[in-house]
């Protein structure tokens, strides 16, 4: 299972529900800053609040990372976000989505303000 690192990229160190941005700064290794600007402009062009699927996909793709479907074992189960390392390469940075959170996955941990390990991931974005 994937290691965990507990930690908050938010400026004023806030727990607060702003996990599209925290995880997109750890995972690309720009400050929270900037992503939630990019995210502003997304939001301005698009009308997509900077916390919805639809404005961070736009942001990625633009910085060229690679989306996955959900993964599933042959029998159907779903993979863990723990399990993360089956399917990334080694030190390989990504962005995980699971039910209503975004997390982040770098040098081999899962970097977040919360362990979200045992939950099911969606889809995931690697670079």
């Amino acid at each position: 299972m994937i290691g965990f690192e507990l930690k908050n990229v938010n400026p004023k160190n806030k727990k607060t529900s702003d996990c599209v941005i925290r995880a997109l700064a750890v995972a690309t290794g720009d400050s929270y800053e900037v992503i939630r600007d990019e995210l502003i402009e997304i939001m301005k062009k698009t009308g997509y609040m900077i916390n919805t699927k639809n404005a961070y996909e736009k942001l990625l793709k633009a910085r060229g990372w690679d989306k996955h479907k959900q993964p599933c074992y042959p029998d159907g189960l779903k993979f863990k976000v723990g399990e993360i390392d089956c399917l990334i390469k080694e030190n390989e940075s990504a962005v995980v989505s699971l039910a209503n959170h975004l997390t982040a996955v770098e040098k081999g941990k899962i970097v977040d303000i919360w362990d979200c390990r045992i939950k099911t991931i969606g889809n995931y974005y690697t670079k």
